[in-house]
């Protein structure tokens, strides 16, 4: 298991948890279910046993990573400028909506 992944959702109860394969372990997908989670995660290729995923939900991650990419290329958000949260979470609103409004146009 990713050593930062081991404290970073025990607080999340109940959700879809998507990853790619570098979160396969089969403590971490212990641990995800024991907070009522469903982790989809594909297994990786040196498993023994394959692990079945929704593979439905998991093409959903793609989009969420694109998203991010997006946001990213706003250079402001990528360097992380601004010092208060509160402005950083509304440039993030504003190139959420340029997104949106770019797909919704075109």
């Amino acid at each position: 298991m990713s050593p930062v992944a081991g404290g970073f959702f025990e607080d999340i109860i109940g959700c879809y948890v998507l990853g790619d394969a570098g979160y396969d372990s089969d403590r971490y997908r212990r641990d995800l279910m024991s907070n009522n989670n469903i982790a989809v995660i594909p297994g990786r290729k040196n498993r023994k046993i394959p692990i079945d995923y929704d593979k439905k939900i998991y093409k959903l991650r793609s989009r969420i990573e694109m998203f991010f990419g997006k946001i990213k290329e706003n250079r402001r958000l990528g360097m992380r400028y601004d010092k208060l949260d509160s402005s950083f979470l509304g440039f993030i609103t504003l190139a959420s909506l340029n997104i949106f409004l770019k797909s919704t146009i075109s």
